[in-house]
């Protein structure tokens, strides 16, 4: 998806609430903005957006020493719905259609992101959790979804946020258990970048006890087919169905042909311009079925 004028001021506000919270003075931190809006002005005109946030997280690491600024937050989600894990699991199993109730959970973990919005609260992540039995997904896809990986051999699942991944994992036992059938493969971050989910995370929350986890092999906040490791590459284009969550891997996937589910929640006012959704309203669509709206 081609980068949207909006997500240049994202980026900008990002890094400059970045440099704030570093307390980077003000002389340096204006030379970092000249720098980083000078990147933006010679960005190609059909790059996407995880593609400039991971630049200008590259620019700040490089200057200012952010190696890993959501560590904390990140530790944080993984440990409260590491928490909630078992309760939630019950529900799941409990529920007349575990892949349905499973798959509500795990659109609602999207709400988890602090590369989308400025703020992410425990307070909202209850409200929309007591209430995700209730959000209204689309029934079609989803059964779209269901009847793709009843037939696949080989399922990929493109993971986005740390805290997310563990209700992630929980649908995917889910998947498991009606599939046997079914080889399943979890990507994941290559490095630190925002609060989205690593190696070191699937391993925190045990993801990688369960299924195989393999790093795409870069620090973007998103899955470029042109920039993840020839591994990464190589398990998307051998898989018979690919899920990607979140926006970040809609708008560097979106147009790669392949047969991608995408599942996340509208946080930011470009999503919900183009999918014409109130805020934070979950969205399941596929790769070839996709209507946006300018």
């Amino acid at each position: 998806m081609k980068v949207d004028q909006q997500c240049f001021l994202c980026c900008a506000k990002k890094a400059m609430s970045l440099l704030e919270q570093y307390q980077v003075p003000q002389e340096k931190a204006v030379r970092l903005m000249k720098e980083i809006y000078g990147g933006f002005s010679r960005a190609d005109e059909e790059v996407s957006a995880p593609i400039l946030m991971a630049d200008m997280m590259g620019i700040l690491d490089a200057n200012v020493g952010i190696s890993d600024a959501y560590e904390g937050p990140k530790r944080q989600y993984n440990q409260e719905l590491l928490r909630r894990s078992h309760d939630i699991k019950g529900e799941i199993d409990g529920s007349k259609e575990p892949f349905m109730t499973g798959l509500r959970y795990a659109l609602t973990g999207n709400y988890i992101d602090f590369g989308a919005m400025d703020t992410v609260s425990e307070e909202k992540l209850d409200e929309l959790l007591g209430k995700c039995q209730e959000i209204t997904v689309d029934e079609v896809e989803a059964r779209r979804l269901k009847e793709d990986i009843a037939r696949a051999k080989r399922l990929v699942y493109v993971t986005d946020n740390a805290g997310e991944i563990v209700l992630d994992s929980l649908w995917l036992q889910i998947i498991k258990e009606q599939n046997q059938q079914l080889d399943i493969t979890v990507l994941v971050r290559g490095g630190a970048i925002l609060n989205d989910a690593a190696e070191e995370d699937a391993a925190f929350v045990n993801l990688d006890k369960s299924f195989q986890v393999i790093s795409n092999g870069t620090k973007i906040p998103g899955t470029s087919m042109e920039e993840i490791s020839s591994q990464a590459r190589e398990a998307l284009l051998q898989a018979d169905v690919c899920i990607a969550k979140g926006q970040g891997n809609f708008e560097s996937l979106h147009g790669c042909g392949l047969n991608v589910y995408y599942l996340f929640l509208c946080k930011c006012d470009l999503f919900v311009k183009k999918f014409q959704v109130p805020r934070f309203s979950p969205v399941i669509v596929h790769e070839k079925r996709i209507v946006q709206y300018t």
